[in-house]
């Protein structure tokens, strides 16, 4: 399988030797797989976390590359955004991600304030 993105026909193999590395060894140590689809994040969004993190731009054919060569198969390969199947516990959401009050759905840490508040009626 290989990724494809309209106009976008980038590879992780186009970035230097360090960066490919950086970006690789940042997703098996911060993504971790299970088997059900995480529908709440895709490769778009992932790959804005690991750059936050490392610092290193990557497109997001490039960042569905390195997902596949860290055997992370897409649940929908035709989508133009990844899901994968992977836990909501990865290292990489510990910051980022908080969960809302009163469903499933993980959301952006906007402030960098982890506390969800709720909202009374």
């Amino acid at each position: 399988m290989k990724p494809y993105t309209e106009n976008d026909d980038n590879y992780i193999t186009d970035l230097s030797v360090s960066d490919m590395e950086t970006v690789l060894n940042w997703i098996k140590e911060n993504i971790y797989p299970r088997k059900t689809p995480l529908y709440g994040c895709s490769s778009y969004s992932l790959k804005h976390i690991m750059t936050k993190a490392t610092g290193i731009y990557v497109t997001n054919n490039q960042f569905k590359d390195a997902m596949l060569r860290c055997n992370f198969i897409p649940i929908n390969g035709k989508e133009l955004n990844w899901h994968y199947g992977i836990s909501k516990k990865s290292p990489c959401f510990k910051n980022h991600y908080v969960r809302k009050p009163y469903c499933n759905e993980i959301m952006p840490n906007v402030n960098g304030n982890i506390s969800a508040t709720r909202q009374h009626n």
